[in-house]
């Protein structure tokens, strides 16, 4: 059912063609489209970019960190179905700089259909300028593959996901290809569509008809207002008994009377093919009325715009770049640094629009006599700067620089954090409302300036802490404009929003 036309932009009513394909074995889900794998990437390559640093002459800035999660026990919980699941929410604790919360937004699914590998591993979160969310969900550590999923907010919420945390669960959840019942939705959608067709082929022709009708009127009207204008000057000429200006007057008046008529035949016909248009629309809605559920979950599935599927390494390293609007995503395939000095860092830099990779940066980052420094977490600020950072010992060292189509360069910076309040390194994320970035671990989250982080000048009393005891694994943190928290979290995988801005 490839041929299905995806979506129908009509004058009051937004149809959405869904289409399934189901064979035994190899059950696939059209919901949404899922693009070929990509091809011919541009490589950059840039050899050694970090300029060396010795770790005796950076600066142990010696906070006192809160303590969190070091033993990364998780509360792990699994989702009924069948039950109310109001979703969580998790406020600061003592050791905190300031009062906030984190609350569910959504939980998500075993995964978006798009491989039988899916388990609900979801991995980062990115939030753009532009009211987008960007999930990656990985197939797991076997494979280090997986796929980058796009939502526009404002999208979901119009279609109520917003009053609904379960909204992507189900809908997603609901046409499974890979469950008996999921098959059987699809199955019940294909019948839908096919008693949809003839209508949702009779719309497309009218829209482009309408499209081509409201075209030629406004060309119409644009021809009445010129005439309207020209026939004004020439009767205040033909007032002084002018005659070329009267003969000019009788044939701007005729213009106008001439384009009026058009404009009121126009207007006649772009109603009459309106009406057409709801009267197949209405057909339509009569088969969506027979099953609002699938439907409902549909009209959320087909929201979704996904990337081809790509290397995700690790999977916690999606970010935003807000100064040349592209998202990047770290390949990091192990754990540690690389094995040795022939092997890259591999970056990936994708268009947010497309969802298609731009150009793959290959870079390496030499410290000492032979370590090769591995990329596992990955920032920009609003200036399009690039931080990333590690654990030191039982604290914290961050590194900027550029990462860009222009420059590819890193340095460490002159302090380090002493003190880390969790184990695990799970990400950065830099806060373009407050210009601070933002170190994330199990349950606490540590921030500082940026311009303090590049020239070294941040204090104890700069370090901001936000704390919790979740006792859930946090797995990447993303921000919005106005600088609330979009926080990524396991088990089950949930997207949670902080209540108030971030410190």
């Amino acid at each position: 059912m490839k041929g299905h036309f995806k979506l129908l932009l009509t004058a009051g009513l937004i149809v959405a063609a869904l289409c399934f394909t189901v064979s035994p074995g190899n059950a696939q889900a059209d919901v949404i489209e899922t693009p070929a794998p990509a091809t011919n990437i541009k490589q950059i390559n840039a050899g050694n970019v970090l300029t060396d640093y010795t770790q005796k002459k950076l600066n142990a800035v010696d906070n006192q960190s809160p303590i969190a999660n070091m033993d990364r026990k998780y509360n792990q919980t699994t989702i009924d179905p069948t039950s109310t699941n109001p979703g969580d929410t998790f406020s600061t604790i003592n050791g905190s700089t300031s009062s906030n919360s984190f609350k569910t937004k959504w939980y998500l699914p075993d995964g978006f259909n798009v491989t039988n590998y899916q388990h609900g591993n979801f991995q980062s979160v990115a939030v753009d300028d532009a009211g987008n969310v960007y999930f990656v969900e990985s197939n797991g550590s076997d494979t280090n593959l997986g796929v980058i999923i796009k939502f526009n907010i404002a999208e979901l919420q119009q279609l109520g996901a917003d009053k609904d945390v379960m909204a992507l669960w189900n809908a997603f959840n609901y046409f499974n290809p890979y469950t008996d019942e999921g098959v059987a939705h699809n199955q019940q959608y294909e019948n839908d569509y096919q008693q949809m067709k003839g209508p949702f082929d009779q719309i497309k022709l009218l829209n482009q008809s309408l499209d081509q009708e409201k075209s030629s009127m406004n060309t119409v009207l644009n021809n009445e207002k010129n005439a309207q204008k020209w026939a004004k000057h020439w009767k205040r000429r033909a007032q002084k008994s002018d005659k070329p200006a009267k003969a000019k007057l009788a044939k701007w008046q005729a213009a106008y009377k001439t384009a009026s008529q058009k404009v009121t035949g126009y207007q006649k016909l772009i109603k009459q093919t309106s009406a057409k248009i709801a009267g197949y629309e209405k057909q339509v809605s009569t088969v969506k009325q027979q099953d609002p559920q699938l439907f409902k979950y549909a009209d959320i599935a087909q929201a979704a715009q996904i990337s081809p599927q790509v290397d995700i390494g690790h999977g916690q390293t999606l970010t935003f770049n807000p100064q040349n609007k592209h998202l990047y995503m770290v390949e990091d395939n192990t754990l540690t640094d690389l094995r040795n000095r022939d092997e890259n860092n591999t970056v990936l830099e994708l268009d947010p629009e497309t969802m298609n990779p731009i150009r793959q940066y290959n870079f390496k980052m030499f410290h000492g006599d032979s370590a090769n420094l591995q990329l596992h977490t990955l920032a920009f600020d609003k200036d399009g700067n690039a931080y990333w950072g590690r654990k030191n010992g039982m604290g914290y060292m961050f590194f900027f620089g550029r990462l860009d189509e222009h420059s590819v360069h890193f340095q460490a910076s002159p302090s380090y954090v002493k003190t880390r309040g969790s184990s695990p390194n799970q990400g950065t994320s830099a806060n373009p409302a407050n210009d601070r970035l933002y170190f994330v671990s199990d349950d606490i989250l540590t921030s500082i300036p940026t311009g303090e982080i590049r020239d070294g000048s941040f204090t104890p009393s700069d370090i901001h802490y936000s704390v919790f005891n979740s006792k859930k694994e946090w797995e990447s943190l993303s921000f919005d404009q106005n600088g609330r928290g979009y926080l990524l979290a396991l088990w089950p995988a949930q997207l949670m929003t902080s209540t108030g801005e971030l410190d």
